[in-house]
């Protein structure tokens, strides 16, 4: 079983010894043209058909079943397939590739672009005429999608994006919050750190999207803070002054990694 000489190889199998556990939605009519066509050709099907071992000299089909349908109808008594390594994520990927499952997206960290082409292929596919994907990606990436739990928050949001379209929106989307960030740094005195030790800090909260620190420079926001005359600092107010992004609304984070 899982014999691992078997996988990536083109086989030529009995049909009678493969088993699909999925249905072909394909019509009638086009499975048994498509077997004739494997029939007028030497009985072969160029496309072979996508199988993983369960036992010795047994098999299950894991993608492209209209193939193996096409097989069945045309009464071959060998159809040449690959085997596969049965990990969950070869599976998925011969499913996508096969298009019998449609990539999913993380809408919980997903870039701007990615989200948009995931809703244009939805508004194409289903037909959707209150959608518009750039707007409903704005809104997305303005919520707090990292904190989603499921869709519900989406189907709130003003974007065409209902509950009645869940069914739709899960087959291209998933929720995966990222993890928690690592424990931060251990505060260290801003007129005593060295460069490394400043940028080392704000990398951390850049790194980790905290409070809106994702869109400093760390590099330059450090040589700012480093290169400052800090020998008369008496609270760490003047860095918002030092014009590197950090404006006094940030000061509060800043406060829990750097004193005085």
């Amino acid at each position: 079983m899982n014999n691992s000489e078997n996988i990536g190889k083109l086989m030529h199998l009995e049909l009678a010894k493969i088993e699909s556990a999925e249905s072909c939605s394909e019509s009638e009519f086009v499975i048994a043209g498509a077997a004739e066509a494997i029939l007028q050709s030497g009985n072969r099907n160029w496309i072979p058909i996508i199988v993983k071992e369960t036992g010795d000299y047994q098999y299950e089909v894991v993608s492209n079943n209209f193939v193996y349908a096409v097989a069945k109808k045309a009464q071959l008594e060998r159809a040449w397939c690959i085997v596969i390594d049965p990990k969950p994520s070869n599976i998925e990927q011969a499913k996508i590739l096969g298009r019998e499952a449609n990539p999913t997206v993380n809408l919980s960290t997903a870039s701007k672009d990615t989200i948009i082409a995931a809703l244009e292929y939805l508004v194409k596919e289903q037909k959707w005429k209150n959608v518009k994907p750039v707007e409903a990606a704005n809104k997305i990436l303005a919520s707090n999608r990292e904190q989603w739990s499921d869709f519900i928050p989406l189907t709130k949001l003003p974007c065409g994006l209902s509950k009645a379209r869940l069914d739709c929106i899960t087959k291209v989307f998933s929720i995966s919050p990222p993890p928690p960030p690592p424990p931060p740094p251990e505060a260290v005195s801003v007129k005593r750190a060295s460069r490394d030790e400043i940028f080392d800090r704000l990398n951390y909260l850049s790194t980790n999207k905290i409070g809106g620190f994702e869109n400093i420079d760390a590099e330059k926001t450090a040589d700012a803070i480093f290169t400052a005359n800090k020998g008369k600092w008496k609270s760490l107010t003047p860095i918002a002054k030092l014009e590197c992004g950090l404006d006094t609304a940030k000061m509060k984070i800043i406060k829990t990694l750097f004193s005085l």
